[in-house]
């Protein structure tokens, strides 16, 4: 896989037919606790219409993990993001991102507009301070390690039932790979965020995908996320916890595709 100038690991898929027309390239930012894969659901429905670029958060997948002692902010983060965009080309790209990520293309979108075409966040805040459940994780890793960690947030991503084997096999596999001070340096970082001042401004169309049922980002909050843009529209997924991008892949990636065939138009 090819990785970008500041070493994180990027993959781009690009299934659009010569006859048809070639959407605005798509550029995915997973959150915690997971990697690039999290969408290889939506990439069926997506990358006909519209080339697909994702990428390893740092401390993530294959990208570099940083020391215990890094400073965590979040124009690091959107420095990455856009680095990472560079392999879509010069133009504007369509953002999407869960849960930290789609905070952080909140963000990337209010600092440079012209380099975005729309925003998409699914399970995800504008603020910290409405953030549930953060607050306990380094007791968590401390009492329970990473394997307790991720056992309790596969309670909190995934109502019963709502994936298969196969795909709960794998996610928790991920999951347990996750270091413990990435997962406390984001959670921290994305505890002291707050974009609500900035939304108004929010200059390109977004489209907000919020389950019913996140033990972090409770639906309100999406309602006020959509509220505060200027132009958003909001889907709400009743009876889903905060794994909506995983366990709802396709349905999440239809509505995506709808709204960007609209905004494209």
């Amino acid at each position: 896989m090819p990785t970008s100038t500041r070493g994180l690991n990027v993959s781009v898929t690009d299934l659009v037919p010569p006859w048809r027309t070639r959407g605005r390239p798509v550029v995915f930012h997973h959150g915690i606790g997971t990697s690039q894969d999290i969408w290889a659901g939506w990439l069926p429905v997506v990358a006909p219409h519209h080339p697909c670029v994702r990428f390893d958060v740092r401390g993530f997948g294959a990208s570099p993990v940083p020391p215990e002692d890094a400073a965590w902010s979040m124009d690091e983060l959107i420095d990455d993001l856009f680095d990472v965009a560079e392999a879509a080309g010069p133009g504007p790209v369509h953002l999407v991102g869960e849960s930290m990520g789609g905070t952080v293309v909140l963000a990337a979108a209010l600092r440079r507009p012209e380099r975005v075409a729309t925003v998409t966040v699914s399970n995800a805040s504008f603020t910290g301070g409405g953030i549930g459940q953060l607050g306990g994780w380094r007791d968590l890793f401390a009492t329970a390690g990473v394997a307790g960690w991720s056992a309790r947030m596969n309670e909190w991503r995934f109502a019963p039932g709502a994936i298969d084997p196969a795909m709960a096999a794998w996610f928790s596999a991920e999951q347990e790979r996750t270091k413990p001070h990435v997962a406390l340096g984001l959670g921290d970082l994305l505890a002291g965020t707050d974009l609500t001042g900035a939304l108004p401004s929010l200059a390109r169309p977004l489209l907000v995908l919020s389950p019913d049922a996140s033990p972090f980002v409770p639906v309100r909050l999406a309602a006020e996320l959509k509220e505060r843009a200027p132009d958003a529209e909001l889907r709400v997924f009743p009876g889903v916890r905060h794994g909506l991008p995983f366990s709802h892949a396709g349905e999440c990636a239809r509505t995506l595709l709808d709204f960007l065939h609209r905004r494209d138009a």
